[in-house]
């Protein structure tokens, strides 16, 4: 089965209860209403919108502060540009364009976004995909390796696609030697946790692009933006891709630059922290009674991967969280759909800005389940 194939199945499955009885999936995207509560209590922004013009631009005075608080240096300033847009997803249908222009192969260093490898298709970008470091970049990571390929880009997702890690030195180091060679590096940080930007290790070097998205972190969808990061001799191009694929801007998105350099950003940003942490020491709790199962220990996230010993058939998954959705009201989606290959050993990503008691009881049921599968 295809990551769609399965996330429709799932999906028309937990659509067939009752509203009010509906099952809760654990890996699911979008925040429980404890956490939004929470985050109502404390968000303030500027609520004043412009219903009639065109937006194309960070407001005025911002463009600066927003880089510095990504992290880079007042020299970097001088060196670079942010174009805004929507949200991330279009921010990487631009890069990726300009990789076609470029005439530009790209290697993936997988896990990533679902998106980027789907433009590529489309863009008709040649990839290469790197898989080998799905649990343990930070270990084995070799630049060596990823040179001797010829690809002219390499894509990096940072902090690692559903698992909340971020890079050690090691591999801040390798990367170093990709750009030293000369190479294209995108670093897609969209759900980067803000203190945590590798504008903070590799300032804006000329062959850099990033991608921001600061509010999608804290599960701020209403007021988010999308920021792309420069070096200003590639601007005018990716400026004016992203014209013809991103368009203007909705007010929102000025909205929530503002608020990105405001302290009540840093004050919505250290209730995610306290939530997240919350929940991820109940992951672990439970984590604890199950010696098949496994997750890190370097979570800075609101995203766990929870792995097995063992891989599970995706159709045999599939009927598993139907069989639970009926029995307990818990189910989750499997890896693949986070770009993880769960044919040698399967996982599963946990949201830890749900409901604490979700969290608990849902993942000690799933986890019982599969063990009780696992022994049939």
């Amino acid at each position: 089965m295809t990551d769609y194939e399965i996330e429709m199945a799932l999906q028309d499955s937990q659509e067939s209860f009752p509203l009010e009885t509906r099952p809760v999936n654990l890996s699911y995207w979008n925040t429980g209403s404890e956490y939004q509560s929470g985050v109502r209590r404390i968000l303030k922004y500027d609520t004043a919108q412009d219903l009639f013009d065109y937006h194309y631009y960070l407001p005025d005075g911002t463009e600066k502060p927003i880089a510095l608080k990504f992290g880079f240096s007042e020299a970097d300033c001088q060196k670079l540009r942010i174009d805004p847009l929507t949200q991330s997803t279009i921010a990487i249908s631009s890069v990726i364009a300009f990789l076609s222009r470029q005439n530009m192969s790209v290697g993936i260093i997988r896990p990533a976004y679902f998106t980027v490898e789907v433009c590529c298709k489309d863009f008709k970008v040649p990839y290469t995909i790197f898989d080998d470091y799905e649990e343990d970049i930070n270990e084995k990571f070799d630049a060596q390796r990823l040179l001797d390929s010829g690809c002219q880009a390499f894509w990096f997702t940072s902090p690692i696609n559903s698992m909340s890690i971020y890079f050690k030195d090691h591999v801040i180091k390798e990367i170093q030697k990709i750009l030293d060679a000369g190479k294209v590096v995108i670093f897609d940080e969209s759900l980067c946790m803000n203190g945590m930007e590798l504008a903070r290790k590799f300032g804006m070097q000329e062959n850099l692009i990033y991608i921001y998205s600061p509010h999608k972190t804290l599960g701020l969808q209403g007021i988010k933006f999308s920021a792309t990061v420069v070096h200003q001799k590639f601007y005018d191009e990716i400026d004016d891709i992203q014209d013809y694929y991103g368009g203007s801007l909705n007010y929102s998105c000025q909205q929530g630059a503002s608020h990105f350099i405001t302290k009540n950003f840093d004050d919505c940003l250290a209730f995610y922290k306290d939530y997240y942490q919350k929940n991820l020491k109940i992951v672990r709790e439970v984590i604890q009674k199950y010696n098949f199962a496994h997750v890190s220990s370097e979570i800075a996230g609101h995203y766990a991967m929870i792995f097995l010993d063992w891989p599970i058939d995706d159709e045999v998954f599939v009927n598993s969280m139907k069989d639970l959705m009926k029995k307990s009201g818990y189910f989750v989606f499997p890896g693949i759909m986070q770009d993880f290959d769960t044919s040698k050993r399967f996982c599963f990503r946990i949201n830890l800005l749900l409901n604490h008691r979700d969290i608990e009881k849902g993942l000690n049921v799933i986890l019982e389940y599969l063990k009780n599968e696992s022994e049939a």
